[in-house]
């Protein structure tokens, strides 16, 4: 068990860590501005963004967010922050769209891998 637990632990830390600094500190990110155009909502009443942005060459692209929220974290008309890859700007996100949820991620990891050392030490 106390395996399972530092191996969860230590893959959760490893996985919001990586995604953390894909999403905010990669070179090949782009940032740019973008208008939410409309929001997809869905049967719960949650809504997912759709966001159009310009990008550096010119090529205007239309995307949907990753998240959904109720109630909606943007309104229409509403500026964000848009980062995307130059090679792909369709898999464009909005910036710190996915902060809580990789938050959640590493406090998982943290609690996981500090039962499993915790195990370890308690011979359990």
């Amino acid at each position: 068990m106390a395996l399972f637990l530092l191996g969860a632990g230590f893959f959760m830390l490893v996985f919001a860590g990586y995604s953390f600094y894909q999403s905010h500190y990669s070179q090949d990110n782009i940032e740019t501005q973008g208008a939410v155009i409309d929001l997809k909502v869905d049967e719960e009443g949650a809504a997912t963004p759709v966001v159009r942005f310009i990008t550096q060459h010119g090529q205007e692209v239309t995307f949907t967010g990753k998240i959904a929220f109720h109630p909606p974290a943007h309104t229409i008309g509403q500026i964000v922050t848009v980062v995307y890859r130059l090679d792909r700007p369709d898999r464009a996100s909005i910036k710190g769209e996915g902060d809580r949820f990789l938050l959640f991620f590493a406090i998982l990891g943290i609690i996981l891998f500090a039962s499993g050392v915790e195990s370890v030490i308690s011979g359990w």
